[in-house]
C-alpha cells in the first residue's frame, strides 16, 4: 500500500472530526451521526511520522461527545500496551475498544503535559476510570475537549441522587478577614456570585519560575469568563518534618520542592492548575503541567491531614466516589488554598 489519505494527513496533532472521510478507517464499523454531536476528536498514535506506514492504524482512540454520552474508542493495542484487561471476543473482532458514560457522570478530570508525555484521567461517579495518552503537543485538543465535557455535563442532576433546578452548589465562602485587616484582590473572603470579574493574573504573579502555570490559568479564565480565583501560592523548598540527620542532609543535596497552584471556580466546577505531581525532588527546572477539573455537587467529603513526611504541608482528600481512593492535593499549611479546598463541598 503507498498511500491513504489517513497516513497522508498522520501527524502528532489531534483532529476533529468534521465528515465520515475523517473517521480513522478503524473505527469506522461505530456507529456515528455527526449531526447530533458537539465534539469528535481522533488521537494519533505516539509514533513519529518517519515509523508510520500506510497499512498501519495509525490512531489510538475515537472521542465522541454528544449530549446524553461520552464514548471513547480505543484501539485494542494501546490497551494491551497500558497493561488493560484481555479484550472480549467481541471487541478482538472489531479491532478497538468502547467506553462509554453520561457527561453528567464524569465526576473529574485531570489533563497533565510533561513535555511531549501527556494524559486525559477522566473519573466517573460510580468509580470507573479511564486514560487517554496523547502527544503533548496536541495539548489545545484535549483542553477543547475538557471545557466540552464541563459544558455538557447535566446540570439537572447532583451526584448525590437528588435533583436540583440547575443552579450548582453555593459559591465557597471563607471566614471574614479580621476587622481592618486588608485583603488582597484575589481573597476569597466574598460570594465569587458578588464580585466582578477577576482581574487578569500578573505574569510574575507566582514568580519567574512559574510564569507558566499563569498562563495556563488564564488561558482557561479566558475561554470560561465564569470562573473566579480563590487561591494560588508560589513554589516553595520545604524540609521533612522529622528531625532525622540523614534525611536533612540528603534533602540538602537534593532539596524538595512544593510546587505552586492556582485554585479556581465556578458554580459547578473546580479548578487547580499545578504541575504534574505537587512534590518533587531535586534541581531540575519542572515545566510539566495539569489541569484538575472536579464537579463540585460530586464532592462527598473533604479531609486534611499533615503529610506523612514534610513540616508545613497539608494533604487535602477529596473524596468524589465512595469507597475509592480520593483525589489527593498538597498545599502550603495554613494557606488559602487549604481553606478553599476544605470548604469545598
Amino acid at each position: 500500500m503507498t498511500s491513504t489519505a489517513e497516513y497522508d494527513a498522520f501527524g502528532p496533532w489531534i483532529d476533529e472530526v468534521r465528515s465520515p472521510q475523517d473517521v480513522p478507517r478503524l473505527f469506522r464499523a461505530h456507529p456515528l451521526d455527526l449531526d447530533a454531536v458537539h465534539l469528535v476528536l481522533k488521537v494519533p498514535r505516539n509514533i513519529s511520522r518517519r515509523d508510520a506506514t500506510a497499512d498501519m492504524d495509525l490512531y489510538d482512540h475515537l472521542i465522541v461527545l454528544a449530549d446524553d454520552e461520552l464514548s471513547v474508542l480505543t484501539r485494542l493495542d494501546a490497551l494491551t500496551d497500558a497493561g488493560e484487561p484481555p479484550a472480549s471476543v467481541y471487541d478482538q473482532a472489531l479491532g478497538y475498544r468502547t467506553w462509554s458514560s453520561r457527561p453528567g457522570d464524569v465526576v473529574a478530570l485531570r489533563d497533565v503535559t510533561s513535555m511531549l508525555d501527556a494524559r486525559l484521567d477522566l473519573l466517573t461517579q460510580d468509580g470507573r476510570a479511564l486514560t487517554v495518552r496523547y502527544n503533548g503537543s496536541a495539548a489545545e485538543g484535549v483542553q477543547r475537549l475538557v471545557d466540552a465535557i464541563r459544558t455538557t455535563h447535566d446540570g439537572g442532576s447532583r451526584h448525590d441522587g437528588s435533583t436540583s433546578d440547575g443552579a450548582g452548589a453555593a459559591p465557597v465562602a471563607l471566614t471574614k478577614p479580621a476587622a481592618g485587616s486588608r485583603p488582597s484582590p484575589y481573597s476569597p473572603a466574598s460570594s465569587m456570585s458578588a464580585r466582578p470579574a477577576d482581574p487578569p493574573l500578573a505574569p510574575s504573579a507566582l514568580g519567574l519560575d512559574d510564569v507558566g502555570l499563569v498562563h495556563s490559568y488564564r488561558e482557561v479564565a479566558r475561554r470560561l469568563p465564569d470562573l473566579r480565583l480563590l487561591a494560588l501560592h508560589p513554589r516553595r523548598r520545604v524540609r521533612p518534618a522529622a528531625s532525622d540527620a540523614v534525611a536533612h542532609v540528603l534533602h540538602a543535596a537534593s532539596p524538595a520542592t512544593l510546587h505552586g497552584a492556582v485554585v479556581g471556580q465556578d458554580e459547578r466546577w473546580l479548578e487547580v492548575l499545578g504541575r504534574r505531581t505537587w512534590l518533587t525532588r531535586g534541581r531540575a527546572p519542572d515545566h510539566s503541567r495539569s489541569r484538575l477539573t472536579i464537579a463540585r455537587s460530586a464532592i462527598r467529603d473533604v479531609r486534611a491531614a499533615p503529610h506523612p513526611v514534610y513540616g508545613g504541608v497539608t494533604q487535602v482528600t477529596l473524596t468524589l466516589v465512595l469507597g475509592g481512593p480520593g483525589v489527593e492535593v498538597a498545599v502550603p499549611t495554613g494557606s488559602d488554598a487549604e481553606r478553599v479546598l476544605l470548604a469545598a463541598r
